[in-house]
C-alpha cells in the first residue's frame, strides 16, 4: 500500500527519455535552419510529459533536464556547447525544466489517488469475504488474518483468543517463529487509530510502529482477544488501513461470541 520514486518503471522511463531527447536533437540538428524551434520544443515536451506522467516525478525531472540539455546542445547558439547566448533560448530551456517538475508532481498525485482507491476497494472486498465466511459458519479467523496479511503487506498477522490460562494464538500468518510480546506492542483504539506518543511519520505520512500493533477484540463489552499486526516495513496508517483493521477486529470479536454459543 505504498510506492516510491525512481525505481523500476520510473528508471526505465527516465533512461528512455534521456535517449529519446538525444535522438531528437541529433535528428533535428541538420534541419534547424528551416524548422521552427517551437515545433521542436513541442516534441521535447511530449517526451517530458510521457516520462513524468507514467514514470513519476523523478523520471519527469530527468526527462526535463535531458530535454533541456539536448535542446541547448544541438539547437541553441553557440552550437555543441551548453552555453546559451540568447535570453529567449534561456527562457525556453527553463520552461522545459519547469514543465517536467509540474507534470511530475501532477502524475504523482494521480498515481497516489489511484493507489488509495485500489486499496480501499481491496479492503471492501476483504470485508465482504469475511462477512460471507462468518454467515456460512466458516473459519473467520483464518480468512481475516490471511486477508489482512495480503492487503497490508505486513510481516505477521495473528489472532489471540482468551483462554483459561490467559491468551492463546489461534491463527498465525506470516513470520510466526518469534514469540509475541504484548507489552512491546502499540495498542490501537477501537477505530484503529495510533495513540499519542506512538506516532511515526515518514515523508509526511504516518506509518504503523515497527514493533507491531494490537487491537482489542471486544464482544458485548468484554475482551475476548487481540488482533496483532507486525509490519516489518513502513505501512501507512491511513484511513483505509485503520478502517480495515478496525472492521476485521469487530468481525473477529463477533465470530468469537458466536463460537461460544451453544
Amino acid at each position: 500500500m505504498r510506492r516510491s520514486d525512481i525505481n523500476g518503471e520510473g528508471a526505465v522511463w527516465a533512461a528512455g527519455a534521456f535517449v529519446v531527447s538525444l535522438l531528437i536533437g541529433a535528428l533535428v540538428e541538420p534541419f534547424r535552419g528551416g524548422i521552427g524551434l517551437e515545433n521542436v520544443v513541442i516534441l521535447y515536451l511530449l517526451v517530458v510529459v510521457a516520462a513524468a506522467g507514467i514514470g513519476g516525478r523523478a523520471a519527469g525531472m530527468v526527462a526535463a533536464l535531458s530535454a533541456a540539455l539536448s535542446y541547448d546542445y544541438f539547437l541553441t547558439t553557440p552550437y555543441h556547447s551548453l552555453v546559451i547566448d540568447a535570453l529567449t533560448q534561456v527562457i525556453t530551456v527553463a520552461l522545459l525544466v519547469a514543465t517536467g517538475m509540474v507534470v511530475g508532481i501532477g502524475g504523482r498525485v494521480r498515481r497516489r489517488s489511484a493507489a488509495r482507491a485500489e486499496a480501499h476497494a481491496d479492503a471492501i472486498r476483504l470485508l465482504h469475504r469475511v462477512a460471507e465466511t462468518a454467515a456460512a459458519g466458516g473459519a473467520v479467523d483464518r480468512v481475516a488474518t490471511e486477508g489482512l496479511h495480503e492487503l497490508l503487506g505486513v510481516r505477521r498477522v495473528s489472532v489471540l483468543r482468551r483462554s483459561p490460562d490467559g491468551f492463546a494464538i489461534t491463527v498465525d500468518v506470516g513470520e510466526t517463529h518469534m514469540p509475541i510480546d504484548m507489552d512491546a506492542l502499540t495498542h490501537l483504539d477501537r477505530e484503529g487509530r495510533i495513540p499519542p506518543g506512538h506516532y511515526r511519520v515518514l515523508g509526511g505520512t504516518m506509518v504503523l510502529p515497527n514493533e507491531g500493533v494490537a487491537l482489542d477484540l471486544v464482544a458485548r463489552g468484554h475482551p475476548v482477544g487481540y488482533l496483532v499486526i507486525v509490519p516489518g516495513q513502513d505501512v501507512p496508517a491511513d484511513r483505509t488501513t485503520r478502517l480495515a483493521v478496525a472492521a476485521m477486529a469487530d468481525q473477529l470479536a463477533v465470530a468469537a461470541t458466536s463460537a461460544r454459543r451453544p
